[in-house]
């Protein structure tokens, strides 16, 4: 009788084996917040959806990301110069791949250096543009700081956008298209 029941188990063990999915992105987190700091309920699904805290969202910031102790925040609220002529338009900072934090972590280990934040960057979908000077702001970067942004593509790997200012809590990027950047701190 043992070995009857050794052996259903031993069987029922080996058919109940898991079956694990593909990682697509970042582990997804349920934040649960108290109700009288979220007031509609809509804003909290929206952050949700975008895995972002409902501050991160309505402050269109990304303070927070997986893979990554210490974080400098990046926030965009607007005021983006297209080609040369200023505009009301808002770029969203939204969270990228996990796998971009890591891409970027080798990145900056090569150059001597430390992330800072890695973002994806949405423009507004009609936008064409060469060049949008694009103000981030970063509360704790300093003035002089030497701070160097990177955009991933498929095809190019990291490559370096120009920095034009870096200042007390911002860093000033003239970018040519949205998508994944990297914020990264490099000696001097």
């Amino acid at each position: 009788m043992k070995k009857i029941i050794t052996l259903t188990l031993l069987a029922s063990l080996i058919s109940c084996t898991p079956v694990m999915a593909k990682e697509v992105g970042a582990p997804v987190a349920v934040y649960l917040e108290d109700s009288s700091d979220v007031g509609d309920p809509d804003v909290t699904l929206a952050a949700i959806e975008e895995d972002k805290l409902v501050g991160e969202y309505m402050n269109n910031a990304v303070t927070g990301i997986w893979a990554m102790d210490k974080v400098t925040p990046v926030a965009q609220g607007g005021g983006v110069i297209v080609d040369g002529v200023a505009t009301n338009l808002t770029f969203s900072v939204l969270k990228p791949e996990l796998s971009r934090v890591y891409s970027a972590k080798e990145l900056a280990s090569s150059l001597g250096g430390c992330v800072l934040n890695v973002v994806k960057i949405k423009t507004p979908a009609e936008l064409r543009f060469h060049t949008a000077n694009v103000n981030f702001y970063t509360p704790g970067i300093r003035t002089g700081q030497n701070v160097k942004v990177y955009r991933f593509t498929e095809n190019e790997g990291w490559s370096p956008f120009h920095v034009s200012q870096v200042r007390e809590d911002h860093v000033v990027v003239d970018m040519t298209s949205g998508g994944i950047i990297a914020f990264i701190e490099v000696p001097a």
